[in-house]
């Protein structure tokens, strides 16, 4: 039993000192780790064609993903035609709708401010939300007292987000 503990030892000492063939580190393609020219030569000729063989298979992975990935991007710009023009049209019609809404606002004819003790009904102007009317000097001057305003007026506003041009609010003073 220890004359085999011996020369196992002994078989370890030689291959560790240098007697043995040289260990190489083992390249794995399909993790992108590949062997350097010098390394590919150290390699026996067994080794050469497993190694060949898996970077063949690698190519071949990457040939049907270029193939997958070429036809969703031909699937893609066969939408982007119609969608393109959808696009083009809704901002053509923008355009139109911000036109006649400045148009809208050139025409309306400017208020005056509501006379002292006379402040407490307001029209929405379009544009206008309940943080802009209360920033108005006339109302409160300050914007963050919106929600007074909307208290004020939940029986006709509903969502303090939604208000309308033409929409008659209240104004607790």
């Amino acid at each position: 039993m220890t004359v085999r503990i011996c020369l196992a030892g002994l078989a370890l000492l030689a291959v560790a000192a240098g007697c043995g063939k040289p260990v190489l580190r083992v390249a794995d393609a399909s993790l992108g780790d590949y062997y350097s020219p010098q390394e590919y030569r150290k390699l026996s000729d067994e080794q050469r064609q497993e190694y060949c063989r898996e970077l063949a298979e690698q190519r071949d992975l990457f040939r049907e993903q270029i193939e997958g990935a070429e036809e969703a991007l031909e699937g893609l710009r066969a939408t982007t035609g119609p969608l393109q023009a959808e696009v083009d049209s809704l901002a053509a019609r923008a355009d139109e709708l911000e036109r006649r809404l400045s148009e809208a606002h050139a025409a309306e004819p400017e208020r005056p401010p509501p006379a002292p003790g006379r402040g407490d009904r307001y029209v929405v102007r379009a544009g206008e939300s309940l943080w802009t009317i209360s920033a108005k000097p006339e109302v409160y001057g300050e914007a963050a007292r919106w929600n007074r305003l909307y208290r004020a007026n939940r029986e006709r506003i509903h969502d303090p987000d939604r208000i309308y041009p033409g929409q008659e609010i209240q104004i607790p003073r």
